[in-house]
């Protein structure tokens, strides 16, 4: 852990720690014990409107690609997939060989199977044909 923590929560609040710990209402004994814990860095960060993860960044607790990292993977999870596909096309076209990337083709959505009509069935693999061979009851698989 950074021992300058002190010194940069200083800096960026422009009080002193004594001023930090009655501001956030503890002893300045117990503050300057823990001031170099996530929960008091973070604390003193929101207390004077200072992004937390940069605190946490200055006392070493978490690197900055960790947090890179997590927010990327935050922001993705949100991203439409139709969204993502086209991002990828348009890096993959500004390739030099695009030789093997093939158009994105979206396909319609899938139709009612309910409402289907037996030759549409058919038509998707979805309804047995008269060659089809039936499977009876005793010839289904099942567990012993």
């Amino acid at each position: 852990m950074n021992t300058n923590i002190s010194q940069w929560l200083e800096s960026k609040t422009g009080d002193t720690k004594r001023q930090m710990a009655i501001k956030l209402g503890h002893t300045p004994s117990t503050f300057n014990r823990n001031i170099e814990t996530a929960e008091v860095i973070i604390a003193v960060c929101r207390a004077y409107g200072i992004n937390p993860v940069e605190g946490l960044i200055a006392a070493g607790i978490i690197e900055a690609f960790e947090v890179a990292q997590a927010a990327t993977e935050s922001s993705l999870a949100e991203v439409p997939e139709t969204a993502l596909l086209e991002e990828v096309l348009r890096r993959a076209a500004g390739r030099e060989d695009v030789s093997n990337v093939r158009k994105l083709q979206l396909v319609d959505e899938d139709p009612d199977y309910s409402n289907m009509s037996v030759e549409d069935a058919r038509n998707y693999g979805l309804a047995a044909k008269e060659e089809d061979q039936n499977i009876g009851r005793d010839e289904s698989p099942h567990e012993p």
